[in-house]
């Protein structure tokens, strides 16, 4: 999930000397690093043990996504290609994209639920609140003014990072929201999916804006909203509509931060 405040991953010196994509071989991973994996691999086991087929199928793919993303990716990021950046993205996006290919291929149920339309209201609101809740000045949006500040990132990267946005929205709804529908009793899964939801965005090395106790908040409170979301409607797409509001502004900061400079790429 993308806090609009910022999913940025931290560019650091504007260098435009390329570095290799891993850090050195004395890199250890950090202690919030290994919690945040075994938080998305008991969600994994709790896939294992209640579902079969595709639902295993998704739980192997989020042990192999975890395993990729804590590999030792070299941040700052800024200096390293354009290449190497979208290697890291869609590594981040293993699970989401392998969820995202079940869904089209085995057409569960849960495809077409879409829930009474009101929920949809509902969802905008939340998604806004989501927004609100991060801190971000929608003004400063619409000026450019959060992308002059953020500074202006290699084109590559800003479209790595606004295709994360865009496609891990409805990946992730696939990935820790349908499950639920998908089991007689969703409690416990709805549990592990939701702190796995908060976990798999710190296994990845580096700060990457999160952390503070206002991004934290976020994540949790949308964790918990959008499991309520899809519970209460009983259907994937309200969660889905908030998580894409979320998003969004991120999205579109990532796009505005793109330099035209191509010897960035």
């Amino acid at each position: 999930m993308t806090t609009a405040a910022g999913r940025a991953v931290h560019d650091g010196s504007r260098s435009r000397r390329s570095v290799s994509t891993f850090a050195p071989v004395g890199w250890r991973p950090e202690p919030r690093q290994l919690m945040a994996a075994a938080t998305v691999a008991a969600f994994a086991v709790g896939l294992w043990t209640v579902g079969s087929g595709a639902l295993r199928v998704v739980a192997v793919l989020l042990v192999a996504e975890a395993v990729l993303m804590g590999l030792p990716w070299r941040v700052p990021r800024g200096g390293r290609s354009g290449a190497s950046i979208w290697a890291e993205t869609l590594a981040g996006l293993v699970a989401p994209l392998g969820a995202l290919a079940l869904t089209a291929y085995t057409a569960p149920q849960w495809l077409t639920r879409t829930g009474p339309w009101w929920w949809f209201a509902v969802a905008l609101a939340v998604g806004a609140g989501l927004v609100v809740l991060s801190g971000l000045r929608p003004a400063g949006l619409f000026t450019g003014e959060l992308a002059f500040v953020l500074g202006p990132t290699p084109r590559s990267h800003g479209s790595a990072r606004a295709f994360a946005g865009a496609v891990g929205a409805v990946g992730e709804e696939i990935l820790f929201r349908a499950p639920v529908l998908m089991v007689a009793d969703p409690a416990l899964l709805g549990l592990l999916a939701a702190t796995a939801f908060v976990a798999q965005h710190h296994i990845q090395p580096g700060a990457n804006r999160r952390g503070t106790v206002r991004s934290t908040a976020v994540e949790i409170a949308g964790a918990v909203a959008l499991l309520a979301l899809t519970l209460a409607s009983q259907s994937v797409y309200p969660a889905l509509l908030a998580h894409l509001v979320n998003n969004i502004p991120q999205i579109v900061i990532e796009l505005q931060r793109e330099n035209e400079d191509r010897s960035w790429s």
